[in-house]
C-alpha cells in the first residue's frame, strides 16, 4: 500500500488547519467580546 505523501494526508492536514483557524477566531472574538463587557 503506497501512498503519496501529499496525498490524502496533506488534505486532513489542511482540513485540521482551517478547523483550528475557525477555533482560534471564535475564542479570539470570545475573548474581546468578554472584555468589551468586564471592561464597560
Amino acid at each position: 500500500m503506497t501512498e503519496h505523501p501529499h496525498g490524502q494526508s496533506g488534505r486532513l492536514w489542511i482540513s485540521w488547519l482551517l478547523i483550528a483557524v475557525l477555533l482560534g477566531y471564535g475564542v479570539v472574538q470570545t475573548v474581546i467580546t468578554a472584555a468589551k463587557l468586564f471592561t464597560g
